[in-house]
C-alpha cells in the first residue's frame, strides 16, 4: 500500500500544532498580564505596558488583532485590502508577527520562550506560524521555514508546511 507522504506529514504537523497550543494554555502566565490591540477598517493602535507591547494596524475592510500575554514580549499584526491578521505571544522574550493582504488570513503564535513566529498571507491564502521553546517559524510568499527549538508553519498559497522539534524535521 502506497501512502501519501504529504498527508502523513500534514497530520503530524496538525497534531504537533494542536499539542503546542494546548501546552501553551497550560504553561502561559495567563490573561491577567495581557496587553491587547485590535484594529479594523482603517484603525491603528499600539500599547506598551512595562516590557509588554502590541500593535495592530488595519486598512479599509481589514482586521488586525495582536495580544501579548507574557508580560515581556511583543505581538504585531498588520492587514490591508480585506485581510485578517492575528498574532498572539504567550511566552516571555518572544515575538509574534502577522501580516495579511488581499483577503489573506494570517495566524502567528509563540508558545515558548525566546521564540519568533512570522505569518504573511496574501491573495486569499491562509498562513499559520507557531514558534515554541527557542523556535523560529515562517509562513509566507517563500513557503514555510522552521528552525531552532520547536517550530511549525503552513502556507496555503504555496502548499508548503514544516514541523521542526529536536531531531524531527518534516517539510515538503
Amino acid at each position: 500500500m502506497k501512502m501519501n507522504k504529504f498527508a502523513v506529514r500534514a497530520l503530524v504537523f496538525l497534531a504537533g500544532g494542536a499539542g503546542c497550543v494546548a501546552f501553551a494554555g497550560l504553561s502561559g502566565e495567563g490573561v491577567a498580564s495581557a496587553v491587547q490591540c485590535t484594529a479594523s477598517n482603517g484603525q491603528q493602535i499600539e500599547r506598551v505596558v512595562g516590557a509588554s507591547g502590541c500593535g495592530a494596524k488595519a486598512g479599509l475592510g481589514s482586521r488586525a488583532t495582536a495580544e501579548d500575554r507574557s508580560g515581556n514580549g511583543t505581538a504585531i499584526s498588520v492587514s490591508d485590502n480585506g485581510g485578517n491578521a492575528s498574532s498572539y505571544n504567550l511566552q516571555p522574550g518572544s515575538s509574534a508577527l502577522a501580516g495579511a493582504n488581499s483577503r489573506g488570513v494570517a495566524y502567528s503564535v509563540t508558545t515558548g520562550p525566546k521564540a519568533l513566529s512570522i505569518a504573511q498571507a496574501r491573495r486569499g491564502g491562509t498562513t499559520v506560524a507557531v514558534g515554541g521553546w527557542g523556535g523560529q517559524a515562517y509562513a509566507g510568499p517563500d513557503g514555510a521555514v522552521c528552525s531552532g527549538g520547536f517550530a511549525a508553519a503552513f502556507d496555503s498559497v504555496t502548499g508548503k508546511a514544516c514541523l521542526h522539534s529536536g531531531s524531527i524535521d518534516l517539510r515538503n
